[in-house]
């Protein structure tokens, strides 16, 4: 202290000498203007920085400026400045001590210097020099003074330090609020445990995270919670919200965590076992806030389908709950749930859906059936072979064609001929009425359906004697059956006593007809009515052209004879050529391929409808059933190999055994005099390939339509262990009310092996399968081949290997895509045919039920 008090003096003394030596010659120099001036600024300099040295300034002042020390004050002054300046460099760490405890020195210890301190700071205060004043009583350890003037000149952050120097920590941080210094007075209140104070502080100090930390202190939850959300701290908030028991709100931070991590699991997959978990959370605290439907949502991202449902189910959103049950694997549950709507069509249709998606067919025909999707039900029973549960499904749909077939497979021909009728199928509804023994009803139907020759028989068996002349005058001359109707006309006339007028009409309807056996029946009506009137010579030669064409043919040799009496001589040479009519070797002639139709007695033939590879097919009259068949001739060959005849035999009761909807039925099959053949179901229609010839490509819905039907009835013979292995256009029939008909099972077998024996080159193999043109075993995948290449030319109106050795290609070459040919096709159907014209058949499909499938799936 010493040498602070030797330098002060000293500086003083010098300045004192100086001013005295700028008074006595500056003026002359140019520097010093005013002494006045000067000393005031040295007073008020010592009052700032030196107050406690004040009065010995002005003592020193005073001596300065007396006459003796004048020219004495410089010289003192420069001494004293050397001598304290050397006592430091002596006492370096008393200069130390000074410096860190000044204030402590500057302390008044005694009474006086106390009362002068307050004198000093009292007259700073009067002048307005507050701050001055109140860091003068800082010095001197007048805290309490010094806070309230410091107060007074509004420092209030000097005024917080003083009270925190006391340790009025509380006091302080009043006055640091008050300052505004919001994190100080925070830090003071947490000092002091009054957490809410000083969370609040901390928020006004935009210090969240410190704001919340004091709220958690002081158990202030809810604060806490939203000082958390606000910083997006949302497991701490919503960890708070659940301690404050703020159920809806953690229930809506949870969620919101939820979501930010099933976002995240996009790119970053978790286990969702984890995600679960936290969504029934956030439900259970929807529940127990009184919101229960806002946990919905949560449980729906995260797939707890199960609880979902059933909260829906509880909040009565059945819709949303037969969803998620159906969702979570429980369709029955579903199913409930749509019934409690009241809407128990979408509940069946439901279960259905899901009873045909697990192979439980008759269920789900059941409960689409109860759903009203008849059609849908419909085609399930009919593949169940449920044809009269299929029959009612189709009928009460509207779908009358389909429902009569199903009745009629069923052997329910009344119901069948009634919807037949519904459907404007007359023809096969006057066969089913006939089947059932309602000869009139047949008739009345066979004449709406045109077919009047059929209706004027059934009139006549009948007795409507007046309704069989009305249609069967109908039929029209070039007719086929045209002689046949004269001649039940002529014998209706015949019968009413009007022979004339039967023999006009017997000559008109034979006028351009030759001797057939067809028309064997009206020519010999015709003879007994010459043989009536008058015109015996024109019987007695009719009785000669017939006994020409067919000897033992009813009592035309008696009646004959009795002529040859009656007019008393015979023409020897007309007995010896034995008049034939020209016509007689036409279809039916003798050596042709078809005239061992003669030979079956049962059959009568109508017309010829086609010939082929197979033999000769004709629509014939089966004269024991009373119903029109299709009646295959095959050919001469097939005798001439026994191994060819085994094999026709016992596929030919195979196919017999077949009964399908899309699968024309084989009634009889059998041999008489060397001559095989088959008697199945007249189709009325043609076949794909004659519509193709026609028409060109088929449309995507109609390929689609139409490969179903065969599918179908591919899957059904399958399933027999039989094999169709010509599948083809030729192959299929397309009938009337657009249904599509396989016929010609098995028989592909029998004319292979009957070629092979007799040496003859089949034709083009268009559709055979790569291990069916090597001469492989085959399967029904041979069936699945050949239909790739059927819906092939369905779309495209060509075969894939036309040109070139086609069976080569067959074995090797790759099928062209169809679309490359249609590019608007849907994709379903060349995925189907690539898929089908699969060299390996291993990996073909394995049945023609995935591809029914692929087709109902692609459609749905």
């Amino acid at each position: 202290m010493g040498q602070i008090l030797a330098l002060g003096i000293g500086l003083i003394l010098s300045l004192a000498g100086l001013v005295v030596l700028g008074l006595e010659w500056g003026p002359s120099l140019g520097f010093v203007s005013s002494l006045d001036s000067l000393l005031s600024d040295l007073d008020r300099w010592v009052i700032l920085h030196r107050p406690q040295s004040y009065d010995a300034w002005r003592t020193a002042r005073v001596a300065v400026l007396s006459t003796p020390l004048r020219f004495g004050c410089l010289p003192l002054g420069l001494l004293l400045t050397i001598l304290g300046w050397w006592w430091g460099r002596r006492r370096p760490d008393s200069i130390d001590e000074g410096v860190s405890v000044s204030r402590e020195e500057a302390i008044p210890r005694d009474r006086r210097s106390r009362r002068r301190l307050l004198r000093t700071a009292a007259a700073l205060r009067k002048r307005g020099e507050l701050e001055q004043a109140a860091e003068i009583l800082w010095e001197g350890d007048e805290l309490d003074r010094a806070a309230e003037i410091f107060l007074e000149a509004g420092q209030w952050e000097r005024a917080a330090e003083i009270r925190q120097d006391q340790n009025r920590f509380v006091d302080s941080a009043e006055l640091y609020l008050q300052a505004q210094d919001f994190e100080a007075a925070g830090n003071l209140f947490g000092r002091q445990a009054d957490w809410m104070r000083a969370a609040e502080c901390f928020e006004k100090a935009q210090r969240p995270s410190l704001a919340a930390e004091m709220y958690e202190k002081g158990e202030c939850w809810s604060e806490a919670a939203a000082c958390f959300a606000t910083l997006e701290f949302n497991e701490q908030a919503a960890s708070c919200w659940l301690k404050a028991e703020r159920w809806e709100s953690a229930a809506s931070m949870l969620e919101r965590i939820l979501s930010e991590d099933l976002a995240k699991s996009r790119s970053n997959p978790r286990d969702g076992q984890g995600f679960q978990a936290r969504a029934r959370e956030v439900a259970a605290l929807f529940e127990r806030a009184g919101q229960p439907g806002n946990g919905l949502a949560s449980l729906r991202a995260a797939q707890c389908w199960g609880e979902a449902a059933e909260l829906a189910r509880s909040l009565e959103r059945f819709e949303e709950a037969a969803d998620f049950f159906m969702r979570s694997g429980q369709p029955d549950q579903a199913s409930q749930v749509l019934r409690r709507m009241g809407d128990g069509s979408a509940a069946a249709r439901l279960l259905g859906q899901h009873h045909r998606e697990a192979g439980r067919w008759i269920e789900a025909a059941d409960c689409l059936r109860e759903a009203g999707d008849l059609g849908d039900a419909g085609d399930l029973y009919r593949q169940l072979e449920n044809f009269d549960e299929a029959g009612d499904c189709y009928a009460e749909q509207g779908d009358w064609g389909p429902a009569a077939e199903m009745y009629r497979v069923a052997g329910d021909r009344v119901r069948a001929a009634e919807c037949y009728e519904r459907a404007s199928c007359f023809t096969e509804a006057a066969e089913c009425w006939a089947l059932v023994g309602q000869p009139l009803r047949e008739a009345d139907l066979l004449a709406q359906a045109g077919e009047f020759l059929r209706a004027g028989e059934c009139y006549r068996r009948g007795g409507r004697e007046d309704q069989a002349i009305e249609v069967l005058q109908q039929v029209e001359a070039k007719d086929s059956g045209a002689p046949q109707a004269a001649a039940w006309l002529a014998e209706i006339f015949r019968n009413r006593g009007q022979l004339a007028l039967a023999l006009r009409t017997l000559e008109q309807g034979l006028d351009e007809t030759g001797l057939e056996r067809t028309t064997l029946p009206a020519f010999y009506a015709l003879a007994k009515l010459y043989e009536e009137g008058d015109g015996q010579a024109q019987a007695r030669e009719l009785y000669e052209r017939i006994l020409a064409f067919d000897y033992s043919y009813e009592d035309v040799e008696e009646r004959l004879a009795r002529l040859h009496s009656t007019i008393g001589q015979v023409s020897s040479s007309q007995e010896a050529e034995g008049r034939r009519d020209p016509s007689a070797s036409g279809l039916y002639g003798a050596g042709g391929a078809a005239s061992s139709v003669e030979d079956f007695a049962r059959y009568e033939v109508i017309e010829e409808v086609g010939r082929g590879g197979m033999g000769i097919v004709y629509k014939a009259r089966d004269t024991t059933l009373d119903r029109v068949v299709a009646l295959k001739v095959l050919p001469d060959t097939v005798k001439e190999s026994p191994q060819a005849v085994s094999n026709f035999l016992r596929e030919a009761k195979a196919a017999a055994k077949l009964n399908h909807p899309s699968i024309v039925t084989v009634y009889d099959t059998g041999e008489q005099d060397g001559h095989y053949y088959i008697a199945m179901e007249y189709v009325d229609g043609t076949t794909l390939k004659e519509i193709l010839r026609r028409r060109g490509v088929i449309s995507a819905a109609g390929i689609l339509h139409v490969t179903v039907q065969i599918c179908e009835a591919l899957a059904y013979a399958h399933e027999k262990k039989i094999a169709h292995r010509d599948i083809k256009p030729a192959n299929a029939m397309w009938t009337r009310d657009k249904k599509a008909k396989i016929m010609d099972f098995g028989l592909a077998k029998v004319v292979e092996e009957v070629r092979n024996h007799t040496t003859v080159v089949a034709g083009t193999p268009y559709y055979m399968s790569p291990e069916q043109t090597l001469g492989k075993n085959v399967d029904h995948r041979t069936d699945i081949y050949s239909l790739g290449v059927t819906m092939f030319e369905m779309a495209t109106g060509t075969v894939p290997f036309k040109d070139g050795n086609v069976p080569y290609h067959h074995v090797h070459t790759p099928a062209p895509d169809v679309r490359s040919f249609r590019p608007e096709l849907p994709l379903v159907i060349a995925q189907i045919v690539a898929r089908c014209l699969v060299k390996d058949p291993a990996k073909r499909y394995a049945s023609a039920r995935e591809i029914l499938q692929e087709i109902r799936g692609s459609i749905s």
